[in-house]
């Protein structure tokens, strides 16, 4: 599959920016997890410098070549990585790394180039580090050795503003002044996390959630089979990186194991409510990518109780589940599902706020109990 089939609308608004020779200083990609956007960036930087003399992306001249293993003289990638205390305020990102972290970003990176939805999440990186954008600020009016277009992909822009926000602002300086023949793509889930000086200084190119069709064919891919494939694509609701965990996961009762951390986050009950933030209070310490994966889990079931509860039809798989999720919704049906898959998206985010994990939990289990009730929560003085 390639990334035109995957998102053609986006991919056509990307050509004509480049066919009409319109190409900004800076761009956001946003939208939904897993929706091809650290793809498309690099994609639309492979274009900007091909060589050969179609519209499009020839993949075959020298510098496809190297856009196609992330080596390009051209292109530089800022990923979160660990805050170093220590480190002097001038000294090279990487070179604040401990050795594991070091060869765990580069073996990264050449994963990334060979499978464009590979998420590069070095341990305990929570947000862009001021000493990343220092460097850029460094050697981003160095003057490249090819012809091109120089391009700096930020991925998960969203944490240039966690801390005191001293990334953005430092970032918001060479966005104020950029160099020419050089484009900035911030890649963010959520745009609006980003500072409003900085959103005003880039055009938005929004992506759209991945079709149910296209997420499968890439399950396939991947080696998972049809049936498989066909259900985690539905249950993933767009989301290729969830639809991929959901579909390798190796647990077969999958579906009952939702059923039954959702039981735990809904019902009063002490003991259930302790082994909910014992248990993932742990995962968040030890391995954050499952602690979010168990997350998105619970996103998940509130996604379908609201879908039921709007009249849409059970998808394949969730039928499985579907009468407890009529059940859920005759028992509160004043329930605020937006507002609750908000308090979740709040308990991901705050892992890279250093917040305490128990703390975060004990408050997210008290306010599901007020949204449930159909009550608004008090306002965080």
């Amino acid at each position: 599959m390639i990334f035109s089939d995957l998102q053609p609308l986006v991919w056509g608004k990307l050509s004509k920016i480049n066919k009409n020779n319109r190409v900004g200083s800076a761009y956001i990609f946003s939208g939904q997890k897993g929706s091809a956007k650290e793809w498309g960036a690099i994609e639309f930087a492979k274009l900007l410098n091909c060589e050969g003399k179609t519209d499009g992306i020839c993949n075959d001249c020298s510098s496809c070549k190297k856009f196609r293993i992330l080596q390009h003289p051209n292109l530089k990638i800022i990923v979160p990585l660990p805050v170093n205390p220590k480190a002097n305020k001038d000294s090279d990102p990487l070179d604040s790394l401990t050795k594991e972290d070091y060869e765990y970003l580069t073996e990264s990176l050449d994963r990334k180039s060979n499978d464009p939805f590979y998420k590069i999440s070095v341990p305990k990186a929570r947000r862009i580090t001021i000493n990343s954008i220092r460097d850029l600020r460094r050697s981003i009016h160095l003057k490249a050795n090819s012809f091109g277009q120089k391009i700096i992909l930020i991925f998960d822009a969203h944490l240039l503003s966690e801390g005191m926000g001293e990334s953005a602002n430092a970032l918001l300086k060479i966005l104020e002044e950029p160099p020419e023949n050089t484009t900035l793509i911030l890649v963010a889930d959520n745009k609006n996390a980003l500072l409003p000086t900085v959103i005003s200084r880039c055009q938005n190119i929004h992506f759209p959630n991945l079709s149910p069709d296209n997420v499968k064919s890439i399950l396939i891919e991947k080696g998972i089979n049809n049936q498989r494939a066909m259900e985690m694509a539905m249950i993933a609701n767009g989301d290729v990186h969830l639809a991929i965990d959901l579909g390798e996961n190796n647990d077969q009762n999958l579906l009952e194991d939702l059923e039954q951390i959702s039981k735990q986050l809904i019902t009063v009950s002490v003991t259930g409510w302790r082994e909910f933030i014992n248990s993932l209070s742990m995962l968040a310490f030890r391995n954050p990518s499952q602690y979010k994966f168990k997350i998105y889990l619970l996103q998940l079931w509130f996604h379908h109780a609201y879908r039921i509860r709007m009249g849409g039809s059970s998808i394949n798989g969730v039928e499985r589940i579907e009468q407890s999720l009529c059940k859920f919704n005759e028992r509160y049906p004043n329930a605020n599902l937006i507002e609750i898959n908000k308090l979740l998206e709040d308990s991901i985010e705050s892992l890279s706020r250093n917040f305490y994990t128990p703390l975060t939990l004990t408050n997210l289990l008290i306010s599901i109990q007020t949204l449930l009730k159909g009550k608004q929560l008090e306002p965080v003085l």
